[in-house]
This record gives structure tokens, C-alpha cells and sequence, in this order.
């Protein structure tokens, strides 16, 4: 039933591509509004995961499917729109306007991945590893945390390293996992960004603030779609989320993929909460939750690479089974025949320290782009 659903949808779509390819010039490329050229894409992300200990739950997933467009609007906006394909849904995920305005200001207006820390602003299909850290998987989901509403960016002039300051207000954000952000949420960031002059070091690094401004009645918390029982864990109200990052890049030359790359994430969150549904104690303060990742890749040229990623997570609320405790060690391999194509295949070992169990997975990663791509962060 499901395939029958994805072959319906992606028949749907065979006009698309068809008139993509008859467009002149580039094939996935034509003229936008005011002769600006705009670009169609396509990215498909399947994995294949496989617990050792029950090899009866190993499952194929088609794990996204994402239609992007993107152009010039004109000499003063851009536009990206993604829509995603994902568990027989489609989705609008990402949908904005950005323009540059005058003291080295820019602003975005629209539904964006929040621009907090290092993971949160792209999509799945571009982690370093296939699944995301534990920290990152407890404290959102459906991989990010997506506001609507804006943003405005400062970059400082004539530094190096350089000095980007971003200030956001939401509407609503959406995918922070048993937190509740009322009012309207307010989002901070403060990033530097550092490159040798032959371009063999670079070094980003940021701190990320997540608030919200106004509150509701902390008693409308008692209520969910299902109904509730004294097990259920009740949902928060988001005090504040915090975040720290940090990502390297050495390459001995300029010309080359070869080299290292390291990277890591803390995030410290803190709300208030109650300890379930029986007991509605308003503004009874449960311990904040924590957690961070590190992870290592060294590139032996632009075709393969390997890398591990440790990770710890201590949580209340989480999207994880069990929450409380992770811990991970993740090795992968990847291999980039193209720009346009990468497999991985991935070793996880993950403990859980509430339920005092083990579990080792194998993973296999298979990502393709058809057409324009937006370009990846550092």
C-alpha cells in the first residue's frame, strides 16, 4: 500500500520532470520573473537499517524525497521553496524570501529550518552521518526545528575571522519535542567564521539562544489529542534552549577534497514541567535536559572517506525511546562517485542507561540529486 502511494505521487510528478526536460539551455533551468533563471531540483535519501540483535526488524525506508525551487525573484529577492515527500505525506518544509538591505544587513522572511547551531539549518540528507546524534534526535522532530516567521542578519565588515549577529521572531515553530514555545519565540545567534589566507584552515564557530516572548495558561498543558493517564509524561513549557558549535576544516590544498573535518554540538535546554498528568503542580521545574556529539571525517580524496561520532544525551522529554540516557559511537564510510551521488554505510553502537540495554545497527545510506541543488553550508 505504501509503495502503490509513493508510485501514485511520483507518477504525479512525471509531468514536472518532463517539462524540465525540454526547457533550453540547462535542462533543469528556466526563466523566472524578470528573466532571472530558475532551477528545479530533486534529492532522494534511502536507507537500509539493521538492528544485529533482531534482524527481523531491519527495514528499507525511503526516508525523503524533496522537490526544491529556487531563483532570482528579481535584482533585489530570492526565493527557495522545498517540498517534501515523507511517511506517504507531502510537505511544505521550507518557503522563503530573502533580500540584502543596506548596512551589510539581510533579511529572510517566510518558513525556514531555525539557523541554530550546526545540524538544525540543513536537511537530513546532508548530516555527516546518516542518522542524526541522540542529542539532536531528543530535542526535535522530524530532524529540525522549523519556524515561521523571520529573521535579520548582520555582518560585520572588514573582519577576519568575520562577525555574523542574526535575530529572529516566530509565529510558531514547529518540532521541539515535548517543549512547548508559547508566545511568540524569539531566536538569537552569534557567528564567526575564520579561513587561513591560503585557504588551508577554516574554523565556524557559534552559541545559539531560543526564547519566547508571552505565555499561556500552563494548565491548558493537561490536555493532548489522546487523553491522559497518570504514566503519561506531561509536555513542557520552554524556558529557553542554548546551543553551542563548533566545526574545522583543514585541507592541505586548496585544489583537493582531501582532509580533515571536525565538528561538535552541546545543547542545554530548560523549561518548566510537570512530573505527569496526575499531578498538575503548575511551574514545578524538572531538570533541563543536555547533551552534546563530537565527530571526526578525514577525506582521503573526493571520493572516499571515514569518520566516527560520539555522542551523549541526558533528557526528560525526548523523541527517544525510554529518553533518559544515550550514549553512542558511530563509525562510517562514505563513497562520492559524483557531486550528484554518495553511499554510506554506517556501524552504530547506542546504550541506553533507563532501559540498561545495548543495540548495534548497521546502516546503509544511498542519497541522489537530480538537477539544481541548494549549495551546503560550511
Amino acid at each position: 500500500m505504501m509503495m502503490n502511494a509513493r508510485y501514485r505521487f511520483l507518477r504525479g510528478l512525471s509531468p514536472f520532470f518532463g517539462a524540465c526536460a525540454v526547457l533550453p539551455g540547462n535542462p533543469a533551468s528556466a526563466q523566472g520573473p524578470g528573466g532571472m533563471p530558475l532551477n528545479f531540483g530533486a534529492a532522494a535519501d534511502m536507507v537500509f537499517s539493521a538492528p544485529t540483535r533482531d534482524l527481523e526488524e531491519s527495514e528499507f525506508d525511503v526516508r525523503a524525497f524533496e522537490i526544491n525551487i529556487g531563483a532570482p525573484v528579481d535584482p533585489y529577492f530570492d526565493f527557495l521553496a522545498t517540498l517534501a515527500w515523507e511517511d506517504d505525506e507531502a510537505e511544505l518544509e521550507e518557503a522563503w524570501v530573502s533580500t540584502v538591505l543596506p548596512w551589510n544587513l539581510k533579511l529572510k522572511f517566510g518558513r525556514e529550518f531555525l539557523p541554530f547551531g550546526n545540524l538544525n539549518p540543513i536537511h537530513e540528507h546532508d548530516y555527516p552521518q546518516v542518522n542524526a546524534p541522540s542529542v539532536h534526535e531528543a530535542f526535535t522532530s522530524d530532524g529540525a526545528m522549523i519556524g515561521d516567521g523571520a529573521h535579520l542578519e548582520y555582518l560585520a565588515p572588514y573582519l577576519n575571522p568575520t562577525l555574523t549577529l542574526i535575530v529572529g521572531v516566530y509565529d510558531e515553530v514547529h518540532g521541539s519535542v515535548g517543549r512547548r514555545i508559547d508566545g511568540f519565540p524569539l531566536l538569537a545567534r552569534a557567528q564567526s567564521f575564520y579561513q587561513s589566507p591560503l585557504g588551508e584552515h577554516a574554523l565556524m564557530a557559534g552559541a545559539s539562544f531560543l526564547t519566547s516572548a508571552g505565555s499561556r495558561d500552563p494548565m491548558e498543558d493537561r490536555l493532548d489529542a489522546d487523553g491522559f493517564t497518570s504514566d503519561d509524561r506531561a509536555r513542557g513549557k520552554l524556558d529557553y534552549l542554548f546551543g553551542l558549535d563548533l566545526k574545522y576544516k583543514y585541507s592541505p590544498g586548496i585544489t583537493t577534497y582531501q582532509g580533515l573535518v571536525l565538528g561538535a554540538e552541546y545543547l542545554y535546554a530548560s523549561y518548566d514541567a510537570y512530573k505527569n498528568h496526575a499531578d498538575f503542580t503548575p511551574g514545578l521545574q524538572v531538570d533541563a535536559d543536555s547533551g552534546f556529539y563530537v565527530y571526526a571525517e578525514w577525506n582521503f580524496d573526493r571520493f572516499r572517506g571515514v569518520g566516527y561520532r560520539y555522542d551523549r544525551t541526558d533528557v526528560l522529554f525526548s523523541s527517544l525511546e525510554g529518553g533518559a540516557g544515550m550514549e553512542g559511537h558511530t563509525l562510517y564510510k562514505q563513497w562520492r562517485p559524483t557531486e550528484f551521488s554518495r553511499l554510506r554505510l554506517q556501524y552504530q553502537f547506542a546504550d541506553n542507561d533507563l532501559e540498561d540495554e545495548t543495540e548495534h545497527t548497521v546502516m546503509l545510506q544511498a542519497t541522489f540529486f537530480i538537477g539544481w541543488h541548494p549549495p551546503h553550508r560550511f
